[in-house]
């Protein structure tokens, strides 16, 4: 009898944690991203600026949170896995 391979949308976390509390800090990086956009919009609507400067100075937000997880703290595993 063979063995089936799961899926590749089946990934269990090497902790073998899932749900809410298997979100990483870079999980919530990226939640925060159009969190950033959309609140900077919002803004500008809500304090009759120009849209695009709210949606501007979201997305320059949003950016400086890509750079750090990207290069401040990276998402690296250790070379011993």
């Amino acid at each position: 009898m063979s063995v089936r391979d799961p899926p590749s949308d089946d990934f269990v976390s090497p902790s073998g944690r899932t749900g809410l509390g298997s979100l990483t800090k870079y999980d919530l990086l990226l939640a925060a991203v159009p969190a950033l956009l959309l609140g900077g919009t919002l803004a500008a609507v809500r304090l009759a600026l120009p849209v695009s400067l709210g949606t501007g100075l979201g997305s320059l937000f949003a950016a400086l949170l890509v750079a750090y997880g990207l290069f401040v703290e990276p998402p690296v595993r250790d070379r011993d896995e």
